[in-house]
């Protein structure tokens, strides 16, 4: 596996960790179903599999508003990301996305996986979903510019990654970011 593969499969697990603290705070109210708690704590020990399994078995759950649902699907993604089964964390995304519409990181994550299948027409209109929800989110701004460099717009690309850098002086320049891209693919 290439080092900067590896860069995107971690931010990726990173999204899954965060997505996962936030769910931990859902996960704590007595009404929550024992399956979704048993969830969060196969995403926290990184079981990916068992927590897909106890997602699904979750969203089977009686008396889940759609907002409960959207966010479950939307981790229930983060979870197919981590298992690089990129098309179905696709669909759970848009199932969220469905469920809550407002809800900018699951557009993000559509967005990025999308770039990740290669399917940048498809992922552009998410990408802009996902900042207009989220404007200053460095993450958001990288997924974009990765779809702008897939469609060939270097410029658009660029702007996205130096206003993220400016907002998050972690975040990697434009010019490391894009020589990522190219290695990427």
């Amino acid at each position: 596996m290439s080092a900067n593969l590896g860069k995107w499969i971690l931010f990726g697990l990173i999204l899954v960790a965060l997505c996962a603290a936030l769910f931990s705070i859902i996960a704590k109210k007595p009404d929550v179903p024992e399956a979704c708690r048993q969830a969060d704590e196969a995403m926290e020990a990184q079981d990916f599999d068992f927590a897909i399994d106890m997602y699904i078995q979750c969203l089977g759950s009686e008396n889940l508003t759609d907002d409960m649902k959207g966010r479950i699907y939307y981790l229930l993604g983060n979870a197919y990301v981590s298992r690089k089964s990129y098309e179905q964390a696709a669909a759970d995304y848009g199932e969220a996305i469905r469920l809550i519409p407002d809800f900018g990181w699951a557009y993000n994550n559509k967005c990025w996986v999308n770039g990740l299948l290669r399917r940048p027409e498809k992922a552009l209109p998410d990408c802009e979903a996902a900042l207009r929800l989220l404007p200053d989110q460095p993450e958001v701004l990288d997924s974009r510019a990765l779809i702008h460099w897939q469609l060939g717009d270097t410029g658009k690309a660029r702007a996205d990654l130096e206003r993220a850098h400016r907002i998050d002086a972690t975040m990697p320049s434009a010019e490391d970011r894009i020589r990522e891209f190219e290695a990427m693919f």
